[in-house]
């Protein structure tokens, strides 16, 4: 079991505080579409780690390796573009609510799936903090569901499908790390982010076929205010939350139980919960406040569960 390090929660948050950012950009840029604020973060994320890769001559002898390439376009589908083209199609098709509410299954799905693969605990043991960021989930979106009145099968599949790969990528992705020391966090989620460049383009394409209003390649090459303020966002995308975000949850990933960090995914909503109030100059109501501090109760409650295991393991040994 890999130590439970103050700082590798610290990085945790930190992956949470930047992805939480996106929570508030569709208000920032509300000329423009998800999926053009997809393209846009996700070609500037390309961008920069080829850019970074092509400078830094001491990686390259990382970069020979085609098996390892082919990791990294799986792993760029599976946590970037193809995650969020799924969950885009899902919220076309069935509405936000209800894929919000499927979607927000993530950390259970990836601390049960993290916690198979690796066997950090007993099952046993993940019950109550399973159920208890169950319910903060489910109070959280409660008010909400009842407003949802659509419903496509179609989008719940997709939503499903988005759910299963980001899950599997994230405990894949934290396996790969700690079974392969010569690549270091960092340069990995600049391998990943070059492989994410070339899944832009079929991206676009994809999307011009099966959603062709919600894209438009002169809104974002037609030079004005808007457009400037789009490209300095998704620089901000791109950088920050993209390429930074992933660095931080590498570390966390190498430092963490799986099973931990799949629950350190719901900090990514509170920090955007916390984005929004903010930008709205607004208090989260009654059931929102109670949401959040119940969510954080049963990640924390998973940590305490953690340490407890960490001493009585040392005191086994002690005693041998």
């Amino acid at each position: 079991m890999p130590k439970l390090s103050i700082m590798s929660i610290f990085f945790a948050l930190m992956a949470d505080a930047m992805w939480g950012f996106v929570y508030i950009v569709p208000n920032l840029l509300s000329d423009y579409t998800a999926i053009e604020i997809t393209v846009g973060r996700y070609l500037v994320y390309g961008i920069f780690s080829m850019a970074i890769l092509l400078l830094k001559t001491q990686h390259r002898k990382n970069l020979i390796d085609i098996n390892m390439w082919k990791k990294a376009i799986v792993f760029a589908f599976c946590g970037n573009i193809g995650y969020y083209f799924f969950l885009a199609l899902s919220i076309k098709l069935t509405g936000s609510v209800i894929s919000t509410l499927i979607i927000g299954l993530l950390p259970i799905t990836t601390s049960l799936y993290g916690n198979l693969t690796n066997k950090d605990i007993s099952f046993k043991k993940l019950i109550i903090p399973i159920l208890v960021i169950i319910g903060g989930s489910l109070l959280m979106n409660f008010a909400s569901l009842g407003n949802s009145s659509k419903f496509n099968i179609y989008g719940i599949i997709s939503c499903a499908f988005a759910l299963f790969i980001w899950t599997w990528y994230a405990v894949a992705n934290a396996n790969f790390l700690r079974q392969t020391s010569r690549i270091n966090p960092q340069v990995w989620s600049t391998i990943t982010g070059a492989a994410t460049l070339f899944l832009v383009p079929v991206f676009i394409v994809i999307i011009k076929i099966i959603m062709p209003h919600s894209f438009s390649v002169n809104r974002l090459i037609d030079f004005n205010n808007s457009t400037f303020e789009f490209w300095c966002i998704s620089i901000i995308l791109g950088i920050a939350v993209s390429w930074l975000g992933a660095v931080f949850w590498n570390k966390a990933s190498v430092g963490l139980p799986v099973s931990l960090v799949g629950q350190m995914v719901v900090g990514e909503t509170v920090f955007g919960l916390v984005y929004y109030f903010i930008f709205e100059s607004k208090l989260p109501d009654f059931i929102e406040l109670i949401s959040i501090i119940i969510i954080i109760s049963g990640v924390l409650y998973y940590m305490r569960v953690i340490n407890n295991l960490k001493k009585e393991k040392c005191e086994v040994e002690n005693v041998k």
